[in-house]
This record gives C-alpha cells, structure tokens and sequence, in this order.
C-alpha cells in the first residue's frame, strides 16, 4: 500500500511541475528602464533567422508575449514572455506599437546566442523563424498580424517607425 501511495504522489508532483511549466527561471531583466504601464506586453524579434513567433495547441500563430506582472515594467514583462515561451533571452527596447486591447510591442534582441526551447509545452506547440516572403500560409491568432509586422519592419527599415494606436 505505501508504494501505491509514493506513486500517486509522486505522480501528483509530475503534473503539478508539468502544468506550471517547469522551465527555467527566466533572467534577470535586461531593460528595466520604466515603461508605459501595459496589461501585456511582447516582443518583434527580427534576426537573420527571420521573424520569432509561437504557434499555440490551436495552432494560430502570434508573436511571443502574454500578460505583465503588477511588479514589473512592460518591458521586464516582454523580456519574461519571451524567454517563457522561447528558452531565449533577449532585451526590450524601443516600442514598435501599442495596441488598442492594451498590448505593448517591442523591438527585441536577443541577449546571447541560443537555440530556442519550449518551456511551456502545454501552451506552446512550436517555435517557428518566419521569413515574411514566405508564400506559406499561417493562421494568426489576430487577424491581419502579418501583415502588421511586414509594415512595422518596413517602416523601420526607412526609419519611419513610431508607437502609434492600432486596432489589431
């Protein structure tokens, strides 16, 4: 009966640590300069990889990101998703744009040289490097997400790029 027992409860423990992702402790943040006071908060992270983005168990697609803790700044809580959701650290800097549901993006980069991993496999199916040339098609979890990028990219290219509203 007492190894029964064990097993139950060390069972019970293997789910517990699996449901609340049992992943590494995210770093330190790498940007807590104060930012505008935001209930979520993300990163647009553009390497010569492609554009970083997560595919949930839906399937759509977004970029990482999620909701800020009330004892962080937007920018510690983009940095946190980021490595939550990715296995990468990275630094928060300049706003690519606010949301009007509250979301505030940023530019990230990545802090150090890494391969991404998921730390949240039951929120994460897939990290994927998207080039936006790509004729694939993706399911965005907001629409018109694609195509939001593209021009935030674009404008930054040209040096246009400003944290103005948008409705996605």
């Amino acid at each position: 009966m007492l190894l029964i027992g064990s097993m139950k409860g060390s069972a019970l423990v293997g789910i517990i640590l699996l449901i609340c992702g049992c992943g590494e402790t995210a770093p330190p943040c790498q940007n807590a300069a104060q930012s505008p006071v935001a209930p979520s908060a993300g990163c647009l992270v553009v390497t010569e990889r492609g554009i970083l983005l997560v595919r949930d168990w839906t399937g759509s697609v977004a970029l990482p990101g999620g909701s800020v803790q009330s004892s962080e700044s937007s920018r510690c809580g983009a940095e946190r998703e980021v490595f939550e959701e990715t296995g990468l650290s990275v630094v928060a800097g300049d706003t690519a744009r606010r949301f009007d549901n509250g979301f505030q993006l940023f530019w990230c980069e990545v802090d150090s040289p890494a391969e991404p991993n998921i730390n949240r496999p039951f929120e994460i199916r897939e990290i994927i490097w998207w080039q936006p040339g790509e004729a694939r098609y993706i399911e965005w979890r907001y629409p018109r997400q694609g195509d939001q990028i593209k021009t935030l990219i674009a404008e930054r290219q040209v040096g246009l790029a400003s944290p103005i509203e948008s409705d996605w």
